[in-house]
């Protein structure tokens, strides 16, 4: 069993949702916390509560890593605190008709959902490469293996992330570093993403929805045994499998019907 005891994870996106329990995993598992995200009020309330419960060391930094250089910038702020682990789960999506939705917001979130990702991942990853050990963990999505209308934009950012940790993580391999990369793909999960994405919330949608705290536990086991990817849930896995033998467009037309008729 590989202990963290002692050591420095870096979590965006970490003031609820996934973010907020990635904090709780970790510092149970004894690591100290650097969390960021735009809200400086339940940053600060998962960190009272971290510190309360596990003793650890939580550092908050407050920034919005859709701004222009905002991943540097905030390498640059931890670049000495030794991180250990990286978990880039900040991100969001957008529902929708493509062409009614706004370039400029689509941009942020692509901003966010991808550059910010690989930017981070790109300048912790030679650190890591550097002491020879390291965790990153990205969270993509379900969408990642299917294109899906109405989230065509989002599904993209994730089908991008999803490839870009298995490639990334074939690289280390590769150089015998002993660094581990790992795509988390959930499907609805109880967090703030529906609502946030302007998406009504169906029966059906409801039915679909896991939580979000076994499905972070999943992943960070997951990290932990270097798996290239991770699905919390039979039902997604499934799914997922099925999807290989369907021609992509079929696929496209599925997703289409089962989102639209719920809108």
């Amino acid at each position: 069993m590989i202990s963290l005891k002692g050591k420095k994870a870096l979590i965006t996106g970490a003031s609820s949702g996934f973010g907020a329990d990635f904090a709780d995993i970790l510092a149970k598992k004894g690591m100290d916390l650097v969390i960021t995200a735009r809200r400086e009020d339940k940053l600060n309330t998962l960190k009272e509560k971290i510190v309360e419960k596990y003793g650890v060391n939580v550092r908050v930094i407050v920034m919005d890593l859709a701004g222009f250089d905002a991943a540097e910038k905030l390498y640059s702020i931890v670049k000495d605190e030794n991180i250990d682990m990286l978990i880039n789960n900040a991100g969001y999506g957008m529902y929708g008709w493509f062409e009614r939705q706004d370039a400029a917001a689509l941009n942020r979130m692509v901003q966010l959902n991808v550059v910010a990702a690989f930017v981070l991942a790109n300048l912790f990853a030679k650190d890591f490469s550097e002491k020879n050990s390291g965790w990153i963990l990205n969270v993509a999505s379900f969408a990642a293996f299917n294109p899906t209308p109405f989230y065509a934009v989002y599904g993209a950012t994730k089908a991008f992330l999803m490839n870009f940790s298995v490639a990334l993580r074939t690289e280390f391999k590769k150089q015998r570093k002993n660094v581990c990369v790992t795509a988390l793909c959930p499907g609805f999960t109880a967090t703030e993403f529906v609502e946030r994405a302007g998406q009504k919330r169906s029966k059906f949608l409801e039915m679909s929805i896991g939580k979000s705290y076994p499905a972070a536990e999943e992943a960070i086991n997951a990290l932990l045994k270097n798996k290239p990817v991770v699905m919390p849930r039979l039902m997604n896995r499934i799914g997922a499998f099925f999807l290989r033998f369907m021609p992509r467009s079929l696929a496209a037309e599925a997703a289409f019907m089962s989102i639209k008729d719920k809108e």
